[in-house]
């Protein structure tokens, strides 16, 4: 039996009051440009190689080519963020004929539970009903209008067997909504968003996509709200970030239940998180290697600017790795104080060309002059940086290239290092009991540091208690390397032999207070 006809509604009415930030979302989201409400349209600014016509949107009115495409609003729960986001699909559907519009989740189970019900919920605000004005397929997941304009369910999550996404295949979308996209990769972000092309210069001018999300620490903030250092980021070009709260959520009574309720949460980052969409948290991971770290009590907002003196020495760590990146830690001790700083972390980027010894100490040279640093340079880290590597002569090693790159000037370096590298459990259980207090110490880490905050988050132990490093590929370099654990290395590396004394003693099991002589703990030299 052939299914009845829809038809569209009579005196249809609706009621959307966004709050100034929703409002601003909004325009954000609309076919005309968001700072004057002009027309886009494509302009002609010139061929590529093989002398093909190159265009750019810009408004007809005000000349401006920013127009967005890809835009994020996050923050912190209940700003109304996914309720705008379902309004803007319902109303483009009523507004536009025959489009194809996305929502997507991670899994489709999640985005039956959530998202899939507020649009229903709203259809029905609107006095819309289902098989009159909209039919709903459940097993093709689709929502269709009268003007057959539909709403198509996706899921988003990385499967194995589908790296490139090619279930996506070669569909054809007009717009898109990705609700929770921090669970989501950036490359099915973008896959998906390549698919944005069915009557798109009929409506929207330009792809549009829209992207909700509670803070996170992926992709997500560093490419939208803040790079590694904690700076504000200059978002590329039709690219847009929009910050919530819950206090712009238009409903006021939902807004003082929700925000009592989260004031209720005992873990003050979680709270500042969801509560005031504070970018600055860190999330607890009871599985991880490093379970004492505290990023409510070890991170310290401007750390550097509060505790760094140029006259004192500064410890260089290392670790050489290439893949990622290289990494270095810059510390300074207070042992009066018995307080650790970890002031900085400077990696040396494969795009930067700078994951190799000589250019990274090269950058650490040029730092340390412009600081004005003549406290003189600690040089330790990875014992095994020693050994000569095939492609470098006799007597050069890491370390000997370190020396003669920093070694010119007033920096002084001076190499300590331990003769071999502390085994990983014991050591790692070390620096757990050192993020305690052991022995009276206690760690401080500059909240920029943010790929060692990672390690410490993300990095989980074998059943032997040593690090557990699995392998991952790099999806635009094809090259395989471990995801965690080189900072933490620095770390470790640095609290057994700065901290010698605290370690041989925790080492041995001898609780009684009593210190060894430097030159039986240490196993080390300087050179």
């Amino acid at each position: 039996m052939a299914s009845k006809k829809l038809i569209p509604p009579k005196n249809l009415h609706i009621d959307f009051k966004p709050s100034p930030k929703q409002y601003e979302l909004w325009k954000l989201l609309q076919p005309e440009c968001p700072v004057c409400g002009g027309e886009i349209e494509q302009k002609l600014i010139g061929y590529d190689a093989n002398h093909n016509p190159k265009y750019k949107p810009h408004c007809t009115k005000c000349g401006n080519s920013n127009i967005p495409q890809l835009i994020l609003g996050g923050g912190a729960a209940g700003g109304g963020k996914s309720y705008e986001g379902s309004v803007w699909l319902i109303s483009s559907c009523i507004r536009f004929e025959n489009i194809r519009a996305v929502v997507a989740r991670k899994t489709l189970k999640s985005l039956k539970e959530s998202t899939w019900n507020t649009l229903r919920s709203i259809l029905k605000g609107y006095k819309l009903q289902e098989d009159v004005h909209f039919r709903v397929n459940n097993i093709e997941g689709t929502l269709t209008f009268w003007n057959d304009s539909v709403i198509i369910m996706k899921e988003m999550c990385d499967i194995p067997s589908d790296p490139n996404f090619e279930r996506f295949g070669s569909s054809e979308y007009t717009c898109a909504f990705i609700d929770e996209c921090s669970e989501i990769s950036e490359k099915a972000v973008e896959v998906l968003f390549s698919r944005i092309r069915w009557k798109t210069h009929e409506t929207f001018k330009v792809p549009k996509m829209l992207m909700t999300t509670n803070p996170t620490t992926n992709w997500v903030r560093g490419r939208f709200v803040q790079d590694e250092n904690g700076d504000k980021v200059t978002t590329r070009e039709g690219e847009f970030y929009v910050p919530f709260s819950v206090f712009d959520n238009p409903d006021i009574t939902f807004r003082q239940t929700y925000e009592a309720a989260l004031n209720k949460i005992s873990d003050q980052a979680t709270k500042e998180r969801l509560l005031y969409g504070n970018w600055d948290f860190v999330e607890a991971n009871d599985m991880a290697l490093y379970n004492q770290f505290d990023g409510t009590k070890h991170l310290i907002t401007g750390l550097k600017e509060k505790v760094y003196d140029p006259t004192r020495p500064m410890i260089v760590v290392w670790d050489f790795n290439v893949a990622p990146y290289m990494s270095t830690l810059l510390v300074q001790i207070d042992y009066d104080k018995k307080k650790v700083y970890i002031i900085e972390e400077i990696l040396g980027k494969a795009e930067d060309k700078e994951n190799n010894t000589p250019s990274l100490a090269r950058k650490i040279k040029k730092k340390m002059y412009r600081q004005k640093h003549i406290g003189g340079l600690d040089i330790t880290g990875d014992p095994a940086g020693l050994q000569r590597s095939t492609t470098n002569e006799d007597g050069v090693n890491n370390y000997t290239i370190i020396n003669e790159t920093l070694g010119k000037g007033i920096l002084r370096p001076k190499i300590k290092l331990l003769k071999k590298q502390p085994p990983q459990a014991p050591r790692c259980e070390f620096v757990n009991e050192v993020f305690k207090g052991y022995n009276g110490w206690e760690i401080m880490i500059d909240l920029r540091c943010r790929k060692l905050t990672q390690d410490l988050i993300y990095q989980l132990k074998n059943e032997d208690g040593t690090k557990g490093k699995p392998k991952v590929t790099d999806s635009k370099t094809g090259v395989k390397y471990e995801k965690y654990g080189h900072l933490s290395d620095c770390l470790d590396y640095l609290l057994c032999y700065y901290l010698r004394d605290a370690w041989y003693k925790f080492k041995s099991g001898d609780d009684s207070g009593s210190i060894l002589s430097t030159a039986t703990i240490t196993e080390g030299f300087n050179y």
